[in-house]
C-alpha cells in the first residue's frame, strides 16, 4: 500500500477534536473516506462471488482434464457409470465443500495461509467423500479418473486464490478494497497495532484515527494517525468517521464497558475486532477456551525436539539429496566460472555460529577476491546495514562473477553439503559469520534452531529489510 493510502495526514483532513464523552458540545467533523461507504460494504460480496465463479470454472476444466487424462475424450462412454452426471456430482460437492468449509469467508481472504488451507481441506474432504459413495454404492467409478481430477484442481483451485490475491493487493496499494479502522487501547498498544497494519499494507488494515484510554490526547501516533478521542467514545467516533472496523490493541476498558461497545455496533455494519498484546505467535499453538462466558486464550510452548523435528531432519536430507542432483550441472558450470575468472580455490570457507552457539565451517562460491576478508576492515565505516551483518551493494571486493552468482543466490548452492552433515536445515536462520555473531538480547534464540540454506527473511525482503525486522522475522519461524 503506499504512503498516501496509509497515512491519514492532518493536513489534508478535516480531524475531529478530541473530546471527552462529556463534551457533547463540540462538532466532529468527518474524516473523508479512501472510498465511498457503498463501495467499501459491496467489495467483500462482490469478491466472493467472483471467487466461487472462478472456482466453478476451475473444477470444471479439472473434470474435463480428468476425462482427457483417463479416457482420452471429453466424453467418456460407459455402461456401467454415467460420467457426466459424475463429473456433475463432483463438481457441485466441490463447490459445497469449499462453501462449508469457510473458503469464501472473507476475513480468511487475502492475507495469510488460512485461505489456502481452507481450499486445501475441501478438496481433501471431497476425496473422502467420494470414495466412501463409491465404495458404499459400489460404483464402478474408473479410480484414475478420481485420483486425476482431485489433484490438478487442487493445485489449480491454489494457484488461482494466489493469482486473485495478487489483484486485491494492487487494489489495497490504490486504497481500494480496505478496512477503515479506529483503534481503541493504550498509546503503546495502538502504536503497535498502527506499525503492523502499516507494514502489512496487504491486509488491507488501515487506522484512520485511535480513541486512547489514558492522557495526551492531543499527540499524533505513529505513521501521523490523528488521536480523536477517549475509548469511552468509539462506538460514537466510529461512526462519525465512517469507518468499518473497531479494534481494541490491548485495551484497559472493562468488561462490561468492552460488552456495551459490541453492542453500540450492533446493526451499523461495523465489526469489532480484539487485537490481543500476543503477537508473532502462528495459529497452530494458540487455542481459545471459553470458561463462564470468558474466552481463554491457550498458547502452546514452542517445541524444539520430538517427532516433528525427526520429519524436518529426514525432509532436510531427501530434500538436499534431489536438489544436490538436479542442480549438478548448475554446480558444475558455476564452479568452472568461479575458477576461470579470478584467482584463487572454487569454494569459500568460513566459520559461522551455528545451533547452541557452535561453530562450523559453511561452503560457498567464492564470490569475491582472495583478499577479500584483509580488506573488510577498511571498508567498515560503508556498511549499509544497521545491525550485526555487513552488507555493501557495491561491494568493490566482489567479482563480476560473483555479483551474477550472488544476485541468483547460486553461491549459497554448495550449503547443501553442510545440510547433509547436519550443520544446517533448508530453512532455517540464516547463520552468521563468527565474527558478525555477536547476538544479545532476544536474537540470541536464533541459535536455538539449525541454521538454513534461506530464511524467512531472505523471502520477505532480502537484504532490503533492517536488521529488526530481519531478526524478528527469524524469531517467528523460531518459535512457530
Amino acid at each position: 500500500m503506499t504512503e498516501v493510502s496509509t497515512r491519514v495526514d492532518p493536513a489534508h483532513l478535516a480531524l475531529p477534536v478530541p473530546r471527552t464523552s462529556t463534551d457533547e458540545a463540540s462538532e466532529v467533523r468527518v474524516v473523508p473516506s479512501l472510498q465511498t461507504s457503498q463501495a467499501r460494504s459491496a467489495w467483500p460480496s462482490q469478491y466472493a462471488g467472483a471467487l466461487a465463479l472462478l472456482d466453478a470454472g476451475i473444477i470444471v476444466a479439472s473434470v474435463g482434464l480428468g476425462y482427457l487424462l483417463r479416457f482420452g475424450t471429453l466424453y467418456p462412454d460407459s455402461r456401467s457409470v454415467s460420467y457426466p452426471l459424475v463429473g456433475l456430482l463432483v463438481a457441485l460437492g466441490w463447490l459445497a465443500m469449499l462453501q462449508a468449509g469457510g473458503a469464501y469467508e472473507i476475513r480468511h481472504m487475502s492475507v495469510g495461509a488460512e485461505e489456502f488451507k481452507r481450499v486445501i481441506r475441501a478438496s481433501l474432504l471431497l476425496a473422502g467423500v467420494t470414495a466412501a459413495v463409491c465404495y458404499v454404492a459400489a460404483l464402478d467409478v474408473a479410480r484414475g479418473f478420481v485420483a486425476g481430477v482431485i489433484p490438478i484442481g487442487m493445485c489449480l483451485l491454489v494457484l488461482g486464490r494466489w493469482l486473485s490475491r495478487k489483484t486485491v493487493v494492487a487494489r489495497r496499494k490504490n486504497g481500494e478494497w480496505s478496512y477503515r479502522i479506529v483503534a481503541v487501547g493504550s498509546r503503546d498498544s495502538v502504536n503497535h497495532l498502527i506499525e503492523t497494519s502499516h507494514r502489512q499494507s496487504s491486509s488491507g488494515l488501515i487506522v484512520i484515527g485511535a480513541c486512547l484510554d489514558d492522557s495526551d490526547l492531543r499527540t499524533p501516533l505513529a505513521c501521523n494517525v490523528p488521536v480523536v478521542g477517549l475509548a469511552t467514545d468509539a462506538a460514537r467516533l466510529a461512526e462519525e468517521l465512517d469507518a468499518d472496523v473497531v479494534a481494541l490493541a490491548g485495551s484497559s476498558l472493562a468488561p462490561y464497558r468492552i460488552r456495551e461497545l459490541g453492542w453500540q455496533l450492533e446493526g451499523t455494519g461495523r465489526e469489532l475486532v480484539m487485537a490481543p498484546g500476543l503477537t508473532d505467535v502462528a495459529g497452530p499453538r494458540v487455542h481459545v477456551s471459553p470458561v463462564e462466558g470468558l474466552p481463554l486464550m491457550w498458547v502452546d510452548q514452542p517445541q524444539f525436539t520430538g517427532a516433528a523435528r525427526l520429519v524436518k531432519r529426514a525432509m532436510d536430507l531427501l530434500g538436499s539429496l534431489v536438489v544436490l542432483v538436479l542442480a549438478s550441472p548448475v554446480l558444475i558450470a558455476v564452479a568452472l566460472g568461479v575458477k576461470a575468472t579470478s584467482r584463487g580455490p572454487v569454494f569459500f570457507k568460513q566459520q559461522r555460529t551455528g545451533q547452541h552457539s557452535t561453530d562450523f565451517e559453511v561452503f560457498k562460491f567464492r564470490s569475491m577476491y582472495v583478499d577479500a576478508e584483509a580488506r573488510r576492515a577498511d571498508l567498515m565505516d560503508q556498511n549499509e546495514n544497521d545491525g550485526a551483518l555487513f552488507k555493501m551493494r557495491r561491494d568493490p571486493r566482489v567479482t563480476p562473477i560473483g555479483r551474477l552468482i550472488r544476485r541468483l543466490s547460486l553461491d549459497e548452492l554448495p550449503q547443501i553439503i553442510n545440510v547433509l552433515r547436519g550443520e544446517m536445515s533448508l530453512v532455517g536462520p540464516r547463520p552468521l559469520a563468527s565474527i558478525d555473531s555477536g547476538y544479545v538480547g532476544n536474537a540470541r534464540r536464533r541459535l536455538l534452531v539449525r541454521p538454513g540454506m534461506t530464511g524467512l527473511w531472505q523471502v520477505s525482503g532480502r537484504s532490503d529489510l533492517s536488521w529488526d525486522d530481519a531478526v524478528r522475522l527469524d524469531l517467528y519461524y523460531v518459535e512457530n
